[in-house]
């Protein structure tokens, strides 16, 4: 019986923390509802979550959204990668909306909920970039007036 605990005890110390890694990865294929948004010539990283829907806005395809992230990764880097230009997305992740900063030049995305950047894998990155550059030209410059 005490190997048994023993065991036991060894085998939560050791995996533990790992499913509790795992737990905290964001669940991008139960995410839905995404859209693009144009957020003009506002610094993306300065503009908030809950003022998104003052923008032009269209939405993105699930299905196509969850291929490309079936692909993704976390970024791992002792510094965050340098931004030259970005698409801003939001989704739906456990029933809350979910800001996500999109490099548009690299494959590479800033969850701001959980302040983690991710990797679009190499092979699908330019497919990935060609998708959301195509979405975000349909989308007006300004908001239109009601």
């Amino acid at each position: 019986m005490k190997t048994l605990l023993n065991f036991f005890i060894m085998t939560s110390t050791v995996f533990g923390p790992l499913a509790k890694a795992r737990a905290q990865v964001p669940a991008w294929q139960q995410s839905s509802h995404w859209t693009l948004y144009n957020v003009g010539g506002a610094k993306f990283y300065r503009v908030p979550s809950d003022s998104l829907d003052n923008y032009n806005h269209r939405p993105l395809n699930d299905d196509s959204m969850h291929e490309f992230l079936a692909h993704s990764s976390d970024l791992v880097s002792d510094k965050p990668p340098m931004w030259m230009g970005a698409f801003v997305a939001s989704c739906i992740i456990d029933n809350k909306r979910v800001k996500v900063d999109i490099s548009s030049y690299a494959g590479f995305f800033f969850n701001e909920n959980d302040k983690k950047y991710y990797s679009i894998a190499q092979d699908v990155q330019r497919d990935w970039l060609n998708y959301l550059a195509n979405c975000s030209s349909a989308i007006p410059y300004k908001k239109q007036q009601q």
